[in-house]
C-alpha cells in the first residue's frame, strides 16, 4: 500500500504545476469582436501605444450582461479588469487571461490613471 502511495505521489509531481501566479490588472480597451482563441480588444499600453489584447475567458456573469458574441458591442469602449494566470510546468508554462469585470464607458469617458 505504501509503495502505491509513493507511486501516485511521484506521478502527481509529473502532471501538476510547479508554480502558479496570478495578477489582477486593469486596462481600457475597445471591443473588436470574438477572436479564434477568445475575446479581442484594442487597448493602450502605459506608453500610449495601441495593442491588441486577446482574453481567453470572460466570466459567465459578464457575458449575461454584455453578450460579447453579438456584434452590437463591437467598437464599444470598456474598462477591463482581468486576471492573468501563469502556471509553470516542468517543461513549459501556460498563460491564461480571464476577464473578471467589464465596465462600459460612455463616449469621452476614460479610465482614471
Amino acid at each position: 500500500m505504501r509503495t502505491m502511495l509513493i507511486f501516485i505521489f511521484l506521478i502527481s509531481l509529473g502532471i501538476s504545476p510547479i508554480q502558479e501566479t496570478s495578477q489582477i490588472k486593469k486596462i481600457e480597451g475597445v471591443f473588436l469582436g470574438r477572436a479564434e482563441n477568445g475575446y479581442s480588444f484594442c487597448g493602450k499600453t502605459a506608453l500610449g501605444m495601441e495593442q491588441i489584447v486577446i482574453f481567453d475567458e470572460v466570466l459567465s456573469v459578464i457575458l449575461e450582461k454584455y453578450p460579447l458574441h453579438e456584434d452590437k458591442y463591437i467598437g464599444e469602449n470598456f474598462i477591463i479588469s482581468f486576471i492573468e494566470s501563469i502556471m509553470i510546468w516542468r517543461d513549459d508554462k501556460e498563460k491564461t487571461s480571464t476577464v473578471i469585470r467589464l465596465q462600459k464607458l460612455m463616449p469621452g469617458q476614460h479610465l482614471k490613471g
